[in-house]
């Protein structure tokens, strides 16, 4: 069961005023607004006359992660059930007398998922981290709700502050007659002070004002600004040790430059030990099999072996991993979520988590280069510049995918 401790004075304020047609709960990370949202959501699900309701998140992975299992916890498992196959997508089950409420559980950060919930009538509709949801899932879920009492319950950290979330529905929140509440650690009273002095020491800059402090800012300049040469730059002088595990990652282009990296891992730190670099803009193009023929070296070189070190591809690259597979390496296809892997990365620099061995040349030259997108940002969108970003790509699928990998699928895989 669900673990309850006392409930802030905000919380106390989601989950009992938030009656409006739209219902925002944002702030930092662990403030409490997602606990105190889900109350809210079961209250609302079980009062309601509907059976039919709509939760989203990023993905199904994720909204499974930050809510539903959290929502079965509250309520139990012979009062709720989650069913992640079921004809017609994941569903969360819930027992409401004799009745079964159905929650459909949709992914909504592509262009094409609004697809997966037309024609829905809904009766409520719960939004997992709402600024990363696609504007057209947005409007498309509000156009569902055409139930009497129907309800939307967004959470969100801060994000870019002209987001069209935070300029359409929050600031105007007072005018349009939606509830809104802002939230910050102090809201959440089950936090230790060693746990909020760990949580701050985790993320700088951008990262630290959003997610920490709660602010709607601009992530501008240096992506990853806290790179610092004497604190994450292993010399050869420098003893390097052994690693308990290791994996190659992989950022692969045609006219691109592609890039394989070496990690190795000592339980949450990570060192990037070699790295190989082709440019295929600047020089002759390769073919599958010649850049195969390339990570065969690489493996050969750093002395690791297909069925036990895995190489991490991105997943758009479909002709190089069946090239792979044909080989019998044991590939993963990398989580290209960049604004989170990025948030990863950087949190890893923070903590002085991440090494690079001074070898990784390009890997070092693209730390100092890689920018936000200025254009990007005042259109609300925090998007990196595609310029310095192979190697860097390659780290990113190297940190964030086995992190995600191993949630998903509850194993360590490294």
């Amino acid at each position: 069961m669900f673990d309850y401790k006392l409930f802030s004075r905000k919380q106390l304020e989601v989950i009992s005023l938030a009656n409006k047609f739209i219902n925002i709960s944002e702030g930092s990370v662990r403030s409490g607004k997602t606990t105190a949202t889900n109350v809210r959501w079961i209250y609302h699900v079980l009062d309601s006359p509907h059976g039919y309701f709509l939760m989203s998140g990023k993905s199904t992975d994720s909204l499974y992660r930050n809510v539903v299992k959290d929502v079965v916890g509250m309520l139990g498992k012979k009062r709720s059930r989650y069913i992640p196959t079921a004809k017609g997508g994941p569903q969360l089950l819930i027992k409401s007398g004799n009745n079964i409420k159905t929650c459909y559980c949709r992914g909504s950060s592509k262009v094409n998922s609004e697809e997966d919930i037309r024609g829905m009538t809904i009766g409520g509709w719960y939004a997992d981290e709402v600024t990363l949801h696609h504007e057209s899932f947005v409007i498309q879920a509000l156009s569902r709700m055409s139930l009497s009492g129907a309800k939307a319950f967004w959470t969100t950290n801060p994000d870019n502050p002209n987001h069209k979330i935070k300029k359409n529905y929050i600031d105007q929140a007072v005018l349009k007659g939606y509830f809104h509440r802002h939230f910050s650690l102090v809201d959440n009273l089950t936090l230790s002070s060693d746990y909020i002095k760990n949580l701050k020491a985790a993320y700088t800059g951008v990262w630290y004002k959003r997610l920490i402090l709660g602010l709607w800012c601009i992530a501008e300049g240096l992506i990853y600004d806290m790179f610092n040469e004497k604190k994450h730059i292993i010399h050869k002088k420098d003893p390097v040790g052994s690693f308990e595990k290791s994996l190659v990652t992989c950022d692969y282009g045609t006219g691109n430059p592609t890039v394989f990296l070496l990690l190795g891992i000592n339980r949450k730190t990570y060192t990037a030990l070699d790295e190989y670099y082709y440019d295929g803009h600047s020089n002759t193009q390769k073919t599958d099999s010649q850049y195969a023929d390339d990570l065969d070296r690489f493996y050969i070189k750093n002395n690791l072996f297909k069925n036990i070190h895995p190489v991490i591809v991105d997943p758009s690259a479909l002709s190089f991993i069946t090239e792979l597979k044909n080989r019998n390496y044991m590939v993963i296809e990398a989580d290209n979520s960049v604004i989170s892997g990025i948030r990863k990365v950087a949190s890893k620099l923070t903590t002085n988590e991440l090494f690079v061995y001074e070898s990784c040349t390009n890997l070092i030259d693209e730390f100092y280069s890689y920018a936000w997108d200025e254009k990007a940002q005042l259109l609300g969108e925090d998007k990196p510049i595609k310029k310095y970003d192979h190697s860097l790509d390659a780290l990113r699928y190297g940190i964030y995918t086995p992190f995600r990998v191993a949630w998903s699928a509850n194993i360590d895989i490294l």
